[in-house]
């Protein structure tokens, strides 16, 4: 018996898929989104390279001046005072005491067109008395005890051996019965201003000899100075190094050490 061959079943093709306009329209828009993108970070990677690799190479060093500088200027003053329950009386004594350092300081040499005195200042003191029992806190009263009257001289100069003498010697004074408070003198220096300028040219050519140093040893060439900043000045005694991020300015000797720093930055060849 013959078995009958099958027959196969036709296949029926598959209708063509239609999208909507608008999903075609958005695949398209996202497409040149894309596509931009890609460019803006393609020319952001390549400004960053071309930055980076054409960024002209430097070198920073730090350069100092150290100079010595004496003191041209003196400054000094004084403080004289008295009391008394009598205005009156207290501005007389005053008077008689202002008079007596006037004196003095004529004795001693100093000019008067170098000596100012300053206008008198006036205190009132009051009475203080307890108060009732059981704190007996003090209560200041309205009534007037003394009256304090003082009056500052103080003294400019170029004269560096003669204020000095004077401020130790005025206070011999207090033997004639003047209350006096003598301050220690203030060494000055006027030419700051050129002292700088000089300072900071004397830094930079130590910052580039230290920069001219270092690249020879590394067998390079030293491009132009491209940058200078100068940081604060340090003004000390004769031997003393101290630092301060504000800067020292030393007023209590006559021979002083101004140092300078800069920091420079030069350009590698």
């Amino acid at each position: 018996m013959t078995t009958p061959t099958p027959v196969p079943t036709p296949v029926t093709p598959l209708a063509p898929i239609s999208l909507p306009h608008k999903v075609i329209v958005s695949l398209k828009a996202g497409g040149i989104f894309f596509a931009i993108a890609n460019v803006i970070c393609v020319a952001i990677l390549a400004y960053v390279y071309l930055s980076v690799k054409l960024e002209p190479k430097t070198l920073t060093v730090t350069g100092s001046a150290k100079k010595a500088i004496e003191s041209d200027l003196i400054s000094w003053d004084c403080r004289i005072a008295t009391r008394d329950p009598d205005l009156a009386k207290a501005y007389k004594k005053l008077k008689a005491d202002a008079d007596r350092v006037k004196t003095f300081l004529q004795a001693a040499g100093v000019p008067d067109k170098e000596v100012i005195f300053s206008a008198v200042t006036t205190t009132k003191n009051f009475v203080k008395e307890f108060g009732p029992a059981p704190t007996n806190q003090i209560i200041i009263t309205d009534k007037i005890s003394s009256y304090e009257l003082a009056q500052s001289v103080s003294i400019e100069s170029t004269d560096m051996k003669k204020v000095p003498a004077v401020a130790r010697n005025v206070t011999s004074l207090i033997n004639e019965g003047v209350e006096i408070e003598s301050n220690s003198p203030r060494y000055l220096y006027t030419k700051m201003g050129e002292l700088k300028i000089n300072m900071l040219a004397d830094a930079t050519k130590d910052a580039t000899a230290r920069a001219t140093q270092i690249i020879t040893n590394a067998n390079g060439t030293l491009g132009k100075l491209v940058e200078a900043k100068m940081g604060v000045m340090q003004i000390n005694p004769k031997g003393i190094t101290d630092v301060s991020g504000t800067g020292n300015n030393d007023t209590t000797s006559y021979g002083k050490e101004i140092t300078a720093i800069v920091t420079a930055r030069f350009e590698l060849k």
